[in-house]
């Protein structure tokens, strides 16, 4: 049956979480630039000219003060009792930050996390039961394929398949699911003996191939040590303990 890949779960969720995040923060820069920091500005200016009136009011003699002007230093008074501390203007280095840090940088994350995403969905990896591996690069029958570089894999999770003429195919298990099934066939061609068919060293107790030998070399004892049991009656302990021992190897094995 042929092995095709998939874009891993879990690459998928981080792209579209980046992209998403990226845009939460382009909303708020932009939102700071257009709404939030204008406001404050606004605020501040008024803040100034209500002080000055008031100032400039207060420095005339209160016995001077004509009808007009008692009426509009009462304003100022209670327009700077509105202010609990000094509004602070934002800088033009704010305005800065906010265009091009969170509305231009987190903005360009956007489509960009958006296009890796539907990269990837469009490659697509697919070795046939003949050993044809279809690839971007190109397909390869199996008499093509060369050589497999896996000093990477155990580390990043990426084996490079080796095809005469010097092409080379880079699979990423970490983005590419079922890629180790891909890497683990190849594997047992060019390493015979060494790796299991998830493409982990032979041994590796995380590797399926060794959790089944372990499973079915548990029921087979299971299995063993009820003939043992019976057998013992008739043949003695030994005949048990090689029975028991056969079954299990063999299905380990």
């Amino acid at each position: 049956m042929p092995i095709e890949t998939k874009v891993q779960t879990r690459q998928t969720a981080q792209n579209f979480a980046y992209a998403v995040i990226c845009l939460a923060l382009a909303i708020w820069g932009w939102y700071d630039f257009a709404v939030r920091y204008p406001a404050q500005d606004a605020l501040h200016n008024e803040y100034q000219t209500v002080k000055s009136k008031r100032e400039e009011l207060r420095k005339i003699d209160p016995a001077l003060l004509t009808a007009e002007q008692r009426v509009a230093l009462e304003a100022a008074d209670t327009a700077f009792a509105r202010f609990s501390e000094v509004p602070s203007p934002r800088s033009a280095f704010d305005y800065q930050i906010q265009i091009w840090v969170y509305m231009v940088g987190c903005g360009v994350g956007v489509p960009w996390f958006l296009f890796t995403q539907i990269g990837l969905m469009r490659r697509k990896y697919r070795l046939d039961d003949d050993g044809t591996l279809h690839a971007p690069e190109g397909t390869f029958a199996s008499e093509q394929i060369v050589g497999l570089d896996l000093s990477k894999w155990m580390s990043k999770a990426i084996a490079t398949v080796e095809v005469e003429g010097g092409t080379q195919i880079k699979m990423d298990d970490y983005k590419f699911r079922y890629t180790e099934d891909i890497v683990g066939v190849l594997a047992q061609r060019f390493y015979p003996g060494e790796w299991t068919s998830d493409a982990r060293p032979i041994g590796d107790p995380k590797s399926r191939d060794t959790k089944k030998a372990a499973a079915e070399g548990a029921d087979g004892g299971s299995g063993t040590d009820a003939n043992g049991g019976r057998d013992h009656d008739h043949d003695g302990d030994s005949n048990g303990g090689g029975d028991g021992g056969g079954d299990g190897g063999g299905d380990g094995d």
